[in-house]
């Protein structure tokens, strides 16, 4: 099982990478009520429609969502 930094780093890495994974990770903040701090390091919101169809085509909104819904378990874990 990964660790919870190891997902937080994969987590980043996906957002940084495309801003359509960066909004996923803000929606996920809100409705999981957790803070990944995630808030404007994707490249420029105008990457945003070129980053759509990779989004899609990969998968990465479940991929994305899956890492941050286990990231949010390990959190509550350790409370």
């Amino acid at each position: 099982m990964e660790t919870k930094a190891a997902l937080y780093e994969e987590i980043r890495a996906m957002a940084a990478d495309c801003a359509v994974c960066e909004r996923d990770a803000l929606d996920a903040e809100q409705s999981l009520s957790v803070r990944l701090e995630l808030t404007g390091i994707a490249h420029p919101e105008d990457a945003f429609a070129n980053d759509l169809l990779t989004h899609r085509r990969e998968r990465h909104r479940e991929k994305i969502m899956a890492k941050i819904r286990l990231w949010a378990a390990t959190n509550t874990a350790e409370e």
